[in-house]
């Protein structure tokens, strides 16, 4: 007799029956004391046969946490929670009438209020399959808090590993290959990376085309992500029909604008014609595409679905087949599909996926007049004319490395891999913005027409997808072109530029002061010229030399505003310390005392070598960066050689 078979352990003392010798022990010890242990052949209890065949549910699969939807914010693992419940909208949001991006926008969010200011009165059921319906949102926080929840989800999902795990030693791999939605190919984890990663480029294109209303451009999309995954799966195909017709599990993958099938009276229809060329009755169809809906079939003459609209709107063309029965699904194979789709619900997307999704972009206004970058840069317009992708913020949060470090710059994207051994600033600040919406910092330092002609030439890859652009002009006008309050913080905080106020009202009341002393101790010509009025100018150029080595130390550590402050503040010391320099030396040249200090001949040499490449240096420093800014903003002629000559300038005044 064994255990995991139909037969069980029953009592002799009493009608219990077990599935395993140890637990009738433990029964007659607990309630028959004293009784001899004995036990007889018992078939399976009534509570054990209603089990069979359930699938297996979990404590927390009807209620969740808000938290647990935050979650579940990319394109393809959608909730949202509208009025108390929490639904998927992943399917639904092709066909919405809107467009995918308006409720994509709101993945993982609740929007009851945007919902009922919109859609007051519209019951969501409607257009939505049963199963995107998952349950209540919000747990009782007299039972758990929302970490137990997540424990006990984490729990929940290591037992559905082991269960999967000894369901899969019992089938062939064969048997368990079912048809798959793209969706559900994209939350798969056994899907190569490379090749998600070109799926997901090629949906976000579709959503685009959808937005835009481009069914045809849809469609073409979704025949390349068919082409990409079939050739994934080495080039086998699988029909749609069977010989009985075709299943509805094969109509509810046809559920888009630009590929709609609806099943009606055990006849199975393809209206995509009706969903491209008939506007008016396109939210109607849609909210049954990929679903049978027979249940509405004439409630409202003249309205979808009914005998007069099939006539009026309906080719008899568009008749493609009967629906058909289910294929047989062996019961273990079935029963593994859905302990998988649990588990992929409990998963939800990767903290990659969620962290992309979930980052803000940049808000507030730039530091621009309130007109578009093309109309302030007449040479920007027709270069970004060309057909380009379009891509989500969420995507080009995912390329931060070296190999790809792309950003956004007033609602394009750029792939800044090719510059980033040019770039004037270094490499760090590049990869350090890298993945995100750069345009108030490229702003800020005023890049010129001929660097933004060159950055669109060699490095736009993209644009972002429409409904995720930023009005960069209409912000910058809203403020007058001002600077948001969060970029003045950036530089400091209130008391900090109290100080910083305070030790420039000493700093010039020092100046003052000595200028005065100088006055009031002057001597003769010859003698102040080199003694009073070169300890001067040696004061000024020892100022500009800490103060460009210690603002330019400044800056490598800021950013935004303050950066931009260092820098100005670098530039002003260096201008300082040139023509102190200029004017030491035409002060040497007319002052009286002899050009070299007595002593050893050596010593004299050293000496004069050594203020020779010092003077030499400090010359230099300041001239480079001067050379940089020319050849950068200003320089005619060959832009390519000027880039170049910029370049090397830069990396001289930097060594």
């Amino acid at each position: 007799m064994t255990s995991n078979g139909s037969t069980f352990f029953g009592c002799d003392h009493c009608h219990e029956s077990f599935p395993a010798k140890k637990e009738l022990e433990v029964h007659v010890s607990m309630q028959h004391p004293g009784e001899e242990f004995s036990y007889h052949a018992a078939p399976m209890p009534e509570r054990e046969r209603g089990l069979i065949g359930k699938t297996a549910t979990s404590a927390i699969s009807k209620n969740m946490p808000l938290s647990e939807v935050n979650r579940h914010c990319i394109p393809q693992d959608c909730w949202v929670a509208i009025n108390g419940k929490v639904y998927d909208l992943t399917e639904f949001a092709d066909r919405h009438p809107g467009g995918p991006t308006v409720i994509l926008k709101w993945a993982g969010k609740d929007v009851s209020k945007m919902y009922n200011d919109i859609h007051k009165g519209v019951k969501i059921e409607n257009y939505l399959r049963p199963e995107s319906v998952l349950g209540d949102c919000g747990v009782d926080e007299n039972l758990m808090s929302d970490e137990f929840w997540h424990t006990l989800r984490k729990a929940r999902m290591e037992e559905l590993k082991a269960e999967i795990s000894r369901v899969k030693t019992s089938i062939s791999g064969d048997s368990t290959r079912r048809l798959m939605s793209v969706e559900d190919l994209l939350k798969s984890k056994d899907l190569d990376s490379a090749l998600k990663t070109k799926v997901q480029h090629l949906e976000t294109q579709k959503r685009a085309a959808l937005d835009a209303e481009q069914f045809g451009k849809a469609q073409e999309i979704k025949t390349q992500v068919e082409a990409l995954l079939q050739q994934a799966k080495g080039g086998e195909s699988k029909s749609e029909s069977t010989p009985g017709g075709i299943p509805l599990s094969v109509v509810a993958q046809h559920n888009k604008p630009h590929d709609c099938w609806v099943a009606l009276n055990g006849s199975v229809y393809d209206l995509t014609e009706v969903t491209l060329y008939h506007t008016d009755q396109r939210k109607g169809v849609l909210a049954w595409a990929g679903r049978d809906a027979t249940s509405m079939w004439d409630k409202i003459p003249g309205r979808f679905p009914s005998t007069n609209w099939m006539e009026f709107y309906v080719r008899p063309d568009a008749k493609i087949g009967k629906v058909g029965p289910e294929p047989e699904v062996d019961p273990a194979v079935q029963q593994l599909h859905d302990l998988e789709a649990e588990l992929a619900r409990l998963e939800g997307p990767s903290e990659e996926d969620i962290a992309a999704a979930q980052k803000p972009h940049q808000k507030g206004p730039v530091v621009s007049t309130g007109e578009s970058e093309e109309s302030r840069f007449p040479k920007l317009v027709g270069i970004a004319a060309q057909d380009l992708p379009v891509f989500t913020r969420a995507e080009v949060a995912k390329h931060t490395t070296a190999d790809e470090p792309w950003m956004i710059i007033h609602n394009k994207v750029y792939n800044v891999k090719s510059f980033l051994s040019a770039h004037p600033g270094g490499d760090e600040v590049l990869l350090s913005r890298a993945g995100t919406d750069c345009t108030k910092d490229f702003e800020l330092f005023e890049h010129s027409e001929k660097s933004r002609v060159r950055r669109d030439q060699e490095m736009l890859i993209g644009t972002l997808i429409p409904n995720e652009h930023t009005d960069w002009a209409a912000e910058a006008a809203k403020t007058g072109g001002e600077v948001a309050g969060a970029d003045v913080a950036a530089a400091g905080s209130d008391w900090s530029r109290y100080f910083m106020y305070k030790a420039a009202d000493g700093l010039l009341a020092f100046i003052c002061w000595y200028a005065y002393q100088s006055y009031q101790h002057r001597k003769p010509l010859s003698k102040l010229t080199y003694s009073r009025g070169l300890r001067h100018l040696h004061f000024i150029m020892a100022a500009g030399i800490f103060g460009a080595l210690g603002s330019a130390s400044a800056a490598s550590r800021s950013q935004g505003l303050a950066k931009k402050r260092w820098l100005a503040i670098h530039k002003q010391t260096g201008l300082a310390m040139l023509v102190s320099l200029f004017v030491r030396a035409f002060l040497r040249l007319q002052s009286g005392i002899p050009p070299r200090f007595p002593g050893n001949k050596l010593v004299q040499t050293i000496e004069t070598r050594s203020l020779q490449f010092f003077y030499f240096v400090m010359f230099v420093l300041p001239v480079s960066g001067l050379a940089s800014e020319y050849f950068l903003k200003y320089a005619s002629g060959d832009a390519k050689k000027n880039d170049d000559l910029a370049q090397q300038s830069i990396t001289v005044h930097k060594k």
